[in-house]
């Protein structure tokens, strides 16, 4: 009904564009957005939104005004949209102010985007904060699974934001997608920072395992809810996927750090009965059945049965590799203890020491036989077994070397000892100490064998200084780290050049105590 060179698309489109944009700049304080942080957040969505559609309207109308810079702006005046006495539609004036509306809008848009950023990040935090401070009992699932709450109301909570969010902004949103990986973002801080408070015991540890694991799984189905639901770029897909991996990756290696974490609690009580046992008298003339090595493993039995029901199947395995590596921390550590007491540098610390190897011997045939048993229903248990109980083959055969009753050279299990431990110095100490429990007159010998070997000892296996700022080093699990705490705390004088202890001991308290060290200078 109107002829064609009236243009009234055009027209109205840069009538609609003028008066609109100028109302916007107004309400917002003018270009640069003074009024922005006045807004309520639901008005920055809005405002976010009515761009992003007109910006889609525009330019699916008028392709060119995409790539057009205008050439002047029109902040002050109305636009000249007809020319002549024809009263026609000035097109390139008309197209000249759709290009510096739709270019001017963008950039209100990326200043309304940064505040709705900016108030979301605190937002999130605030709701986070309390979430995470709030008292979390644990309770018990219909399947005996220990848990809390924390998973349903830091997912509840959050999801009410995104659910806000969506429902104002457009389904191809990517300030939509911006505010998802900043919450995410968020979620992983506040984990970070809050996650150790919930390790307070054997039964916090296993729910915070259990909550951990479902949180990760919880980010991967609202991930893809959200892929589902909207039309995302494959940038934008590409960046939301990477901050979901990022918090899936978080939750999960701190569900495996929880459920690890809780052998502390478990070889507590082993520790306080039995420990000073091991290696003593009565360990040696009287348990002639291993009966301190029974009573471990009775234990940790004992303690099987509530894992069992407190932790799904996954997490349950690593919480018996962590049982693995810390029976054989807590047999090396006990036996090393005695070689501290022993004082004297000519007899042996045993009354036999082919009785004592022998009780070793056994004590170590009881523990792995437990650990065995248990793989029949973990078979990947089995390879956790063989690496762990390695160092317990090797500092038996050192005895043996010791004592004279194998004809193999010292030097090549010191190596095999160094490959575990990697560290020149901590290998120095626990040769010597073995010498020092069964051949005391020969430990000096046995230091500078150690010491002759140093090149060789650090070119095959150099220094794993990876230890310090590492998730997964879970406490009391690195036989390494656990030694290293050992020998910068004794007291004992060893017999060795004057100086090489304290240089040793300097070495070591900058690897494994850097923080004592800087306390120090």
């Amino acid at each position: 009904c109107f002829a064609p060179h009236w243009r009234v698309e055009m027209l109205w489109s840069a009538c609609v564009a003028h008066v609109c944009s100028n109302q916007i700049i107004q309400q917002i304080g003018g270009p640069e957005g003074q009024s922005l942080p006045d807004l309520t957040v639901t008005q920055l969505l809005d405002l976010v939104a009515w761009v992003e559609f007109f910006r889609e309207t525009i330019e699916d109308a008028f392709p060119s005004v995409a790539s057009i810079n205008a050439k002047k702006t029109y902040f002050d005046e109305r636009p000249d949209l007809f020319a002549g006495d024809d009263n026609e539609v000035n097109m390139e004036n008309a197209t000249d102010i759709l290009a510096w509306t739709n270019n001017m809008l963008w950039e209100v848009h990326r200043l309304a985007q940064d505040e709705f950023l900016l108030r979301t990040r605190g937002q999130v935090n605030d709701v986070l904060t309390k979430v995470y401070n709030d008292n979390h009992e644990t309770f018990q699932t219909s399947e005996m699974r220990l848990v809390t709450n924390l998973c349903e109301n830091v997912f509840a909570l959050v999801g009410v934001h995104m659910r806000t969010i969506r429902e104002r902004l457009t389904r191809k949103s990517e300030a939509l997608a911006m505010a998802v990986c900043l919450i995410f973002s968020q979620m992983r801080s506040k984990q970070i920072s809050c996650r150790d408070k919930f390790l307070k015991d054997l039964d916090t540890c296993c729910a915070a395992a259990n909550d951990f694991q479902r949180m990760s799984e919880q980010c991967e189905d609202v991930l893809q809810d959200l892929i589902d639901q909207c039309e995302y770029s494959e940038g934008a897909i590409q960046m939301l996927e990477e901050s979901c991996n990022a918090l899936v990756s978080l939750y999960s290696g701190d569900a495996v750090f929880a459920a690890k974490k809780a052998h502390l609690y478990i070889f507590e009580p082993i520790w306080e009965n039995i420990a000073d046992d091991f290696f003593g008298d009565k360990w040696e003339t009287e348990f002639t059945h291993n009966e301190l090595a029974l009573k471990l493993t009775r234990t940790l039995d004992d303690f099987m049965a509530d894992l069992e029901t407190f932790l799904d199947e996954f997490m349950l395995k690593k919480t018996v590799d962590a049982l693995v590596a810390a029976s054989v921390v807590f047999y090396v550590k006990c036996l090393l203890q005695k070689a501290e007491q022993h004082n004297s540098n000519k007899i042996p610390f045993f009354n036999k020491n082919e009785v004592a190897l022998e009780r070793i011997d056994k004590d170590v045939k009881v523990m792995k036989d437990y650990f065995d048993g248990l793989a029949e229903g973990m078979p990947a248990l089995g390879k956790v077994i063989e690496k762990e109980f390695q160092v317990l083959t090797t500092l038996q055969e050192l005895i043996r070397i010791a004592i004279d009753i194998s004809e193999t050279e010292a030097s090549d299990f010191i190596l095999v000892l160094h490959k575990k431990l990697m560290d020149v110095n901590i290998t120095k100490y626990v040769v010597g100490d073995l010498w020092h429990l069964v051949k005391p007159t020969e430990e000096r010998k046995v230091w500078e064998i150690t010491e002759s070997l140093e090149e060789t000892l650090i070119a095959v296996c150099p220094p794993d200084n990876a230890h310090a700022q590492d998730r997964t080093n879970v406490p009391g699990l690195r036989l390494d780290e656990t030694l290293a705490k050992h020998y910068i705390q004794s007291k004992r004088k060893r017999p060795v050049v004057a100086g090489a202890v304290e240089k040793m001991m300097t070495s070591m308290k900058k690897t494994w105590a850097p923080n004592e060290e800087k306390g120090e200078q």
